[in-house]
């Protein structure tokens, strides 16, 4: 995907034929091109897309319930990983969950792959849930 383009401003002087007329043209589109680009450098996933970005703490206790509202969660993916009590940790292998959706509204984990959570080590999920 191409990068955002930098905003060059239609001036008056560009159209010295339509002095008179295109000047109250030029202030309404130039608003409209600087506040695109603009909203279009700042999408997120949580207030553009069909999605929600979930942070999960996990004990070792599954399932785990996660509030859910919106369209069906079509996927789940694991953003970032981190211990609950910041102890120091290296991954040695991917982390992923097992989820399922019910439809009371909540997504639940099941299970997890990658790390070991346990009432004395517990870890933090950051999740990219996507709807479709």
């Amino acid at each position: 995907m191409a990068a955002v383009p930098s905003i060059r401003r239609l001036l008056l002087e560009d159209f010295p034929d339509q002095a008179e007329w295109i000047e109250k043209l030029l202030q309404p589109v130039n608003q409209y091109m600087e506040q695109s680009a603009a909203a279009l450098r700042a999408l997120t996933i949580n207030e553009n897309m069909s999605g929600a970005i979930k942070t999960v703490e996990l004990d070792g206790t599954f399932p785990v319930k996660i509030a859910w509202s919106g369209a069906k969660p079509v996927s789940v993916l694991v953003g970032n990983v981190y211990r609950s009590d910041s102890v120091p940790f290296a991954l040695t292998t991917a982390v992923q969950v097992q989820w399922e959706y019910d439809q009371s509204g909540s997504l639940s984990i099941s299970a997890v792959t990658g790390i070991t959570p346990t009432a004395s080590a517990k870890f933090k999920l950051v999740l990219e849930c996507k709807a479709g």
